[in-house]
């Protein structure tokens, strides 16, 4: 046992892989023993964790990263303070982020973790604004989409952490910017609080006619999250030249068979160019897009919105919002 510690600390643990929509029944809140930091690692206390989509991917086997054993620790990113290093690296009291999964503490490498700024906005954004979600959503309108001045840009998942910041980055290059989102209170918060020019909620009835009248004269660019039936809309719409940011398919994350792909004729039709986007591909960009971002927040010209959850026992029932559409805003959970 470490000064002031106990020996043993709360996580959420996969009870059993998840079959379509996650259950509560698939994790387990357990008391497992202190992880004990090895040579070149840290000891974090965690005070926030990040719940993302791509957990959902990586449990059924289809993402970048393998499935967690059964009985291991959920995976995920998480903030915290360092109080123990073996890494001759950082200061006990540092706030770091990194791959800390569902737990009260975790034993990160002191490599792979990165000193929050708490200077520069307040520590949670270091797993939302400025962390993967930012980066990807920078990383997709810098390097793929690159939008300039009188374009159409249309964003899928408007209202999530990458979206939204998505559209903000291509309203500032002067775009007019339509979103999709869930709901109506969704749409509001999309044009009312992030500045987009026009929001269409997939779940209308009319959805296919309320995004062509949105977006009129076609679109110069899309930045999809979801796949399925709003990818296949949005390709309806290309303009001459149009280019495609692949980056999520939450249609189809709780499927266990993948759905017949979308009609690509009207991509040949626009000579349109398709990209998929996987943000670990853009790391080294991170201090550029973190800095950007950063002054953007400063300036009032980005804006985030968090929904948070409080407690790690409440980090299954948050995920499982989130897969379902109810979060306003990033995910989090507060220990």
């Amino acid at each position: 046992m470490m000064d002031g510690l106990h020996s043993t600390m709360q996580a959420v643990c996969l009870r059993q892989v998840p079959q379509g929509l996650p259950q509560l029944q698939d994790f387990e809140l357990q008391q497992l023993p202190l992880p004990v930091p090895g040579d070149g690692q840290l000891l974090v206390r965690v005070s926030h964790l990040s719940l993302d989509p791509f957990l959902r991917a990586q449990l059924g086997g289809r993402y970048a990263l393998p499935c967690p054993p059964l009985g291991s620790i959920v995976p995920g990113y998480g903030i915290g303070t360092v109080v123990a290093d073996r890494s001759g690296r950082y200061q006990i009291g540092d706030v770091v982020t990194g791959m800390t999964g569902w737990a009260e503490f975790a034993a990160i490498d002191a490599n792979t973790a990165a000193v929050v700024d708490t200077a520069l906005a307040p520590a949670s954004t270091a797993v939302g604004v400025l962390g993967i979600p930012g980066l990807t959503a920078w990383a997709g309108v810098r390097r793929i989409l690159q939008p300039t001045a009188g374009q159409t840009i249309l964003v899928s998942t408007a209202a999530g952490a990458v979206g939204s910041v998505v559209g903000q980055l291509c309203k500032a290059a002067g775009c007019r910017v339509v979103g999709i989102a869930g709901s109506a209170q969704k749409c509001a918060i999309v044009t009312d609080e992030f500045g987009f020019d026009a929001c269409v909620s997939y779940r209308d009835a009319d959805f296919a006619q309320a995004l062509r009248a949105a977006c009129a004269d076609g679109i110069d660019g899309y930045f999809d999250n979801v796949g399925g039936a709003v990818l296949e809309a949005a390709l309806s719409l290309l303009r001459l030249h149009a280019r495609v940011v692949l980056c999520g398919l939450s249609d189809q994350y709780n499927r266990a068979e993948r759905p017949a792909g979308p009609n690509l004729g009207p991509v040949i039709g626009a000579r349109a160019r398709l990209e998929g986007l996987v943000v670990y591909d853009h790391l080294a960009d991170f201090v550029q897009c973190r800095g950007e971002l950063a002054q953007m927040i400063a300036a009032g010209t980005l804006r985030y919105r968090e929904h948070i959850h409080d407690g790690l026992a409440a980090a299954p029932a948050g995920f499982i919002g989130l897969l379902k559409g109810e979060n306003l805003g990033k995910a989090l959970v507060r220990l």
